[in-house]
């Protein structure tokens, strides 16, 4: 594939569409269904913006697990969405209309779901938050944005049942600050957000609604955090 020129470049972000792909993909990677959703855009036209990313070298495809994700390369694209909108609040950041009717209702959807497999919405901000008050994770800008989990936090979650090993043995990214759709600030995602979900939901705090995102919280989180 030849090197991408400045003006192809700036050609494949000429588009508010592609825009907001690549501010979702900083939260984390994701796959086409998941990016459709946040963005309110069609699945077919997501990966037509998709490959037109692609072919500038701004997005790369990740196998994970049964699926195919897309991710970025944060230390490449951050500062150039940066420097679009270096002069006021980025717009492809603010919630999408549907994520503002979610908010208004606050549906079942906003206060618990989940972002692939791990806990989202006001519930999975609120346990992001959790954890960094407990020092448990620690934040880090380095290689995009990501945490770090602490040996005090290594050890706590261990307590609560969360397989942290595999977690690290996993080959997806650890521990990201996956942006909320709803919420706008970070929840926990990367492998250890999903060994999170999972223990939470072996001792069930947390329980699935059938073919729905949204999830029940059936017991407060903060009684598993004491735990």
């Amino acid at each position: 594939m030849p090197t991408p020129t400045p003006a192809t470049v700036a050609g494949a972000l000429a588009d508010p569409a592609r825009l907001a792909l690549l501010a979702a993909l900083l939260e984390g990677e994701a796959t086409v269904t998941e990016l459709a959703s946040r963005a309110a855009l069609p699945q077919p036209r997501v990966s037509t913006h998709l490959a037109r990313l692609r072919g500038v070298g701004l997005v790369t495809p990740v196998a994970m697990g049964r699926h195919r994700a897309y991710r970025v390369d944060a230390a490449r694209v951050k500062p150039l969405l940066d420097a679009l909108y270096a002069t006021g609040p980025a717009a492809v950041l603010q919630p999408s209309a549907r994520a503002g009717r979610e908010r208004r209702r606050d549906t079942p959807l906003r206060r618990a779901r989940t972002c692939y497999d791990h806990l989202a919405g006001v519930a999975g901000v609120a346990l992001m938050e959790a954890l960094r008050t407990r020092g448990w994770v620690t934040p880090r800008t380095d290689h995009g944005p990501r945490f770090t989990l602490t040996r005090s936090g290594e050890a706590a979650l261990a307590r609560r049942g969360v397989d942290v090993a595999a977690a690290r043995g996993s080959h997806r990214r650890f521990a990201t600050a996956c942006l909320d759709w709803t919420e706008r600030r970070p929840h926990l995602g990367g492998a250890l957000g999903a060994a999170v979900l999972d223990a939470l939901r072996a001792k069930g705090y947390v329980t699935r609604r059938r073919g729905q995102r949204a999830v029940a919280i059936e017991r407060p989180l903060t009684r598993w955090l004491g735990a």
